[in-house]
């Protein structure tokens, strides 16, 4: 019995000896899940980290998570990490009978309970940074922090009512040329073309029908009504725009509604952690310093 218990101890030991030669690390590969929404739509995401606190990676509209691609492995040493694919988008369900920003809220609320978080901070780029203040809103005392990515720029902000027609009857008629010629206005002429083609390619998989109502739900939201009833601290890592349809963030705005501060990144549009992973990772990670959970 105890050769035996010898040789089985020692066959463990040459495993985690190589897992560790060959850098596998189990707390940080992912783990994929399935979520099931309120209304049994499926919410398929990944975990990966460990830690007392999680990021919950929510990402904008067009896209999935793997817009996070750059920033999961980076964060998983220290905090738990969640990226799910938003409903309507990537793998999760398409059928569902409202499209609403409030029901993608009501979908995160349903994976951090799932999972058992206690402490959780949002970072949700473009639509993600609505959809944030909406369940932050939903799970006080959990949620301690929202973190924006290019979004929020201004609360009181609304998109043009001619530009708003054009853009949703553009993609009724014609989804795939409409947002190609999108991405045209929210990258910098500059952008790598590999970046590019990424995003493209990501937003012409969409769900054609989901995809308009959301984003005309998302056009009606009170962003300055949400981000005061979310409650919980704002931050945001965003382009410093100059450029097209980019704006400064609007910081003394944004403060009328929430404890609000913005850090940014020159010369990148609507996407920086895609167009500078590196430098919006060392900007998140000291946003983050902020929601350090006291000791």
């Amino acid at each position: 019995m105890n050769a035996r218990f010898t040789m089985l101890a020692s066959s463990v030991a040459c495993l985690f000896v190589a897992a560790v030669a060959i850098g596998a690390d189990p707390d940080t590969k992912p783990v994929k899940k399935t979520f099931h929404a309120e209304d049994k739509l499926d919410i398929v995401g990944e975990v990966r980290g460990k830690g007392d606190t999680a990021l919950v990676f929510l990402h904008g509209w067009g896209g999935d998570r793997e817009y996070w691609k750059n920033q999961v492995d980076a964060f998983a040493a220290d905090y738990r990490v969640v990226a799910i694919d938003q409903a309507g988008f990537g793998e999760s369900g398409k059928n569902r009978k409202a499209w609403t920003v409030e029901s993608l809220a009501a979908d995160v609320e349903t994976v951090v309970k799932d999972l058992g978080l206690k402490r959780v901070i949002l970072v949700g780029h473009s639509m993600g940074g609505p959809v944030s203040l909406l369940a932050a809103k939903r799970m006080p005392g959990t949620v301690v922090g929202v973190i924006g990515v290019d979004t929020l720029q201004n609360a009181e902000s609304k998109l043009p009512e001619e530009l708003r027609k054009s853009m949703l009857e553009g993609m009724e008629k014609d989804f795939k040329g409409t947002v190609r010629t999108m991405f045209d206005g929210i990258l910098p002429e500059k952008v790598d073309a590999d970046v590019k083609k990424f995003l493209v390619a990501k937003a012409e998989k969409a769900d054609p029908k989901a995809a308009v109502a959301i984003m005309r739900d998302m056009f009606d939201l009170d962003t300055a009504k949400a981000m005061k009833e979310a409650k919980v601290p704002v931050r945001c890592v965003n382009s410093a725009g100059g450029f097209k349809f980019f704006n400064p963030t609007a910081t003394d705005t944004n403060k009328k509604y929430a404890d609000f501060a913005v850090v940014t990144i020159d010369e990148v549009g609507h996407y920086p952690m895609l167009e500078k992973p590196e430098e919006f990772n060392r900007k998140l990670k000291d946003v983050l310093k902020e929601f350090a959970a006291k000791k």
